[in-house]
């Protein structure tokens, strides 16, 4: 009797652990638990093909907005996305959840983003003016100023589609919180412009790797990056009121 019982205990450990490490189900930072090598394989390609997809649905979303309120509302749903594909809970719905999202948070991302988006693209065409026709120590005091502008700008869309994935405050709050979040945490700030500016870089240099994964690799990164920020600073106002009793 102890025998079969063992057997059976064996049978749904098994059964259970086949259930954890199924490739589809999978993430990279699971496939030490992934059962042989093409099992592993299968993994990577969902995530390729999550971020591929992601990458589109962004791009259509964006176009959908004319752009300068597409962008956020499209960040801020790919980000979801990508978030769930960091956890090991990647969606088996893209389209659906993709668009849901964007429509959830369209006014909201949108009225938050807009004006960032418009400081860079004016920031842009004045650089290049200036590069153009502009001469001496004034010119070189503009320039760097309008740069400064633009990586702080850049800065504030990097946090922007974690912050609006994370929490529900009206445009007016989040945009005050993503106007100071860059500057106590200048690290991660610093992390977010790098990663925007490379990827900026390299799809100049080399354009289909823009048209493959442009968008949704540097938002996965910078939202990994603001996730940390953000974590510790939940964690914080989870203790404060706890300290304050």
């Amino acid at each position: 009797m102890m025998a079969v019982m063992a057997a059976q205990d064996r049978d749904e450990r098994r059964d259970q652990r086949r259930r954890r490490v199924a490739p589809v189900e999978g993430s990279p930072a699971d496939l030490q638990e992934v059962p042989g090598w093409s099992g592993r394989i299968m993994v990577w390609l969902r995530w390729i093909a999550q971020i591929i997809g992601i990458q589109i649905f962004m791009v259509l979303g964006t176009l959908a907005g004319l752009v300068i309120a597409g962008l956020g509302p499209a960040l801020t749903s790919g980000g979801a996305l990508l978030a769930r594909l960091v956890e090991g809970d990647a969606s088996d719905q893209l389209w659906k959840d993709f668009w849901a999202g964007y429509r959830a948070q369209f006014r909201r991302a949108a009225l938050v983003t807009a004006p960032a988006l418009l400081v860079v693209a004016l920031a842009w065409y004045e650089m290049l003016v200036l590069q153009a026709h502009g001469t001496g120590a004034v010119s070189a005091i503009l320039t760097g100023t309008t740069a400064a502008l633009a990586l702080a700008a850049t800065a504030y869309l990097g946090y922007a589609p974690a912050v609006l994935r994370r929490y529900t405050d009206g445009p007016a709050r989040t945009s005050r919180f993503l106007l100071v979040a860059p500057l106590v945490s200048p690290l991660t700030a610093l992390g977010c412009m790098v990663t925007v500016v490379a990827f900026v870089v390299i799809g100049l240099r080399w354009p289909y790797l823009l048209v493959l994964g442009g968008v949704s690799v540097p938002l996965l990164l910078t939202g990994t990056l603001v996730d940390r920020f953000l974590d510790k600073v939940d964690a914080r106002d989870e203790e404060t009121p706890a300290s304050a009793t």
